[in-house]
């Protein structure tokens, strides 16, 4: 099969690769961050898709704690480009497949909308799993376009059977506890009586 697929590897991207650590200092200065547990389904490395891209990715499929939503998320990148580490609800995925006439050939930005960060290669990343989960195939006759290859909903069902492993994530930054005003206090001895002044006579 030959895999292609147009500017998915991108310079003007917001989000890199690397790690930092943070000083002590930093450290103290963030806000708390929450944990939740998702059950961790599935781990692989996927092709590029681009006949640009060099390399393979690593992702991750999760499911919440009740096994009621599937998360994708793209963990790794060792060809180089910028991604989103985030976990893309499986709904969304499905949602923009209801904007395109999904029987002819669509391109990998169908996808874009999936996502919350921008950064361009996203799209073409996330179809590179979904072809490594062979949810999707390319598009017959059409190099750069790609079609869906299998049933979804039988996919989320083995999925979700799949026993996997309960995992800590990070949730995000923690809910502040809620700031409440001060109350005013009273200054007694500041009260003055409103007096209205009295009719002058006549």
């Amino acid at each position: 099969m030959t895999n292609a697929l147009t500017n998915i590897d991108g310079a003007n991207d917001i989000e890199s690769l690397g790690t930092t650590t943070a000083t002590p200092e930093e450290s103290n200065a963030n806000p708390a961050r929450a944990t939740i547990s998702l059950w961790l389904l599935r781990a692989g490395t996927a092709k590029k898709v681009s006949k640009y891209g060099d390399g393979s990715i690593t992702y991750q499929v999760l499911a919440d704690a009740d096994r009621a939503a599937i998360y994708i998320a793209i963990t790794g990148n060792n060809g180089g480009g910028y991604f989103s580490r985030e976990r893309v609800p499986f709904d969304a995925i499905e949602a923009c497949l209801t904007k395109c006439d999904s029987s002819k050939g669509f391109p990998s930005k169908t996808f874009k909308p999936a996502f919350v960060g921008r950064s361009s290669n996203n799209a073409g990343f996330l179809v590179a799993v979904l072809r490594a989960e062979d949810l999707l195939c390319q598009a017959p006759e059409v190099e750069a376009k790609h079609a869906v290859a299998s049933d979804w909903a039988a996919w989320k069902k083995a999925v979700l059977a799949e026993p996997g492993t309960m995992i800590e994530v990070d949730g995000g930054e923690a809910s502040p506890p809620p700031v409440l005003p001060a109350p005013i206090p009273e200054h007694t001895e500041h009260k003055k009586t409103l007096k209205l002044p009295g009719k002058k006579k006549s």
